[in-house]
């Protein structure tokens, strides 16, 4: 778990970094994230079994037709060029703020990358709380 910093081209294009592409190959799904700022990048697995997570709810529900609408009707899917550099769509590169000559940030989150504008995981660090604040008492960890 780690995060990079890349800056995106004057295509549009960012490279994957090269420590996540044995996870992050193939053709990759870019969508929004449920936190505001941020993308979703997931491997065909993983955007699979979120499809059929979301399938598997009840369409007559208005939230889950807004989660479906966003987290998949606004997923592209692209594949990494020989040089490992994804091309994202400009509508989502504007979603976070950020267009090409932009500094982003891939958090690896286990089965999903997180990007961001370098600013915004950057305010994120400096307020967002600190370990010692979250009360994981709910959350079972015990080897936290």
């Amino acid at each position: 778990m780690a995060t990079y910093t890349h800056t995106i081209d004057a295509k549009g294009r960012v490279i994957v970094p090269a420590r996540l592409r044995g996870s992050f190959s193939g053709t990759l799904y870019l969508t929004k994230s449920l936190d505001p700022d941020y993308l979703a990048v997931y491997n065909e697995a993983d955007f699979a079994e979120l499809r059929r997570q979301l399938a598997a709810l009840s369409g007559t529900d208005p939230n889950v037709r807004i989660l479906r609408r966003e987290l998949l009707g606004e997923a592209i899917a692209c594949s990494p060029d020989s040089q490992g550099r994804i091309s994202v769509d400009d509508g989502l590169w504007k979603q976070i703020g950020v267009g090409p000559g932009s500094e982003i940030c891939f958090i690896d989150m286990f089965g999903k990358l997180e990007i961001c504008s370098r600013e915004t995981r950057e305010a994120a660090q400096q307020s967002g709380p600190s370990l010692a604040e979250i009360d994981l008492s709910a959350y079972n960890l015990p080897g936290v």
